[in-house]
């Protein structure tokens, strides 16, 4: 099927890589052309159908970001909603009706907005920043859910109680979820420690987090640091 993807006319850092979905092809193609300008690396396609193994196959990381119409059939919808969530891969609505944002967003369990249609270059590139924003403040794993913006953590739905430190110090272990973290990358990333010296406290402050999360969820990565395993 014919897709349109921006090709940068020289070397620059992208800013994400940006799949959308929509019917119409010049649409796509406009959305794609309004992307550029801010950075982003885009590609638009016209079914999910064809999106299907392209999300499959795609680069899960906090980069990515896929724009779907709202309007495309539900029955073809569901499995890829769900296939992203899995991914936790941010998403953007395209919606012709402004009313159906509540229902769009309560029915994606990941970072989600949704655009008004009809819109023009500004406001997609608004909303697609917005989004993108919120990857870092909204995290998701497992069914360990943090906000950044109101300072919330739950797990199983549970609210958890944490101390300023223990908050910053999940949130640094769930933007890189999986990932093997040194105790210096901790203490840069979650208390912002510009001279690393003694990093006793990372230890004391992870066996806070496990005796709140379960032992098994954190792991210790020997000679090197820490690993958040949820789920």
């Amino acid at each position: 099927m014919p897709h349109h993807t921006a090709q940068p006319h020289e070397v620059r850092k992208t800013m994400a890589d940006i799949l959308i979905i929509e019917p119409d092809l010049q649409t796509g193609y406009r959305m794609c052309e309004a992307l550029y300008p801010a950075g982003h690396s885009c590609h638009s396609i016209n079914s999910i159908a064809e999106a299907l193994p392209l999300v499959d196959a795609m680069d899960r990381s906090p980069r990515m970001l896929v724009v779907l119409n709202a309007r495309l059939p539900w029955t073809e919808s569901v499995h890829l909603l769900r296939l992203l969530e899995e991914y936790r891969c941010p998403l953007l609505f395209t919606a012709a009706e402004e009313a159906n944002a509540d229902h769009l967003q309560a029915i994606y369990g990941g970072v989600c907005g949704v655009l008004p249609i009809p819109f023009d270059g500004a406001e997609l590139r608004q909303a697609v920043a917005g989004v993108l924003a919120r990857t870092h403040s909204l995290l998701t794993l497992g069914t360990l859910r943090l906000d950044a913006d109101r300072h919330e953590a739950t797990l199983d739905g549970e609210h958890l109680t944490l101390t300023a430190q223990e908050f910053a110090l999940l949130h640094a272990l769930m933007l890189s979820p999986d990932a093997a973290l040194s105790r210096e990358e901790l203490l840069r990333t979650a208390w912002g420690y510009r001279n690393i010296g003694e990093t006793r406290t990372v230890d004391v402050h992870i066996q806070r987090l496990r005796r709140k999360l379960g032992a098994s969820c954190i792991e210790t990565v020997y000679k090197h640091g820490y690993r958040l395993k949820m789920a």
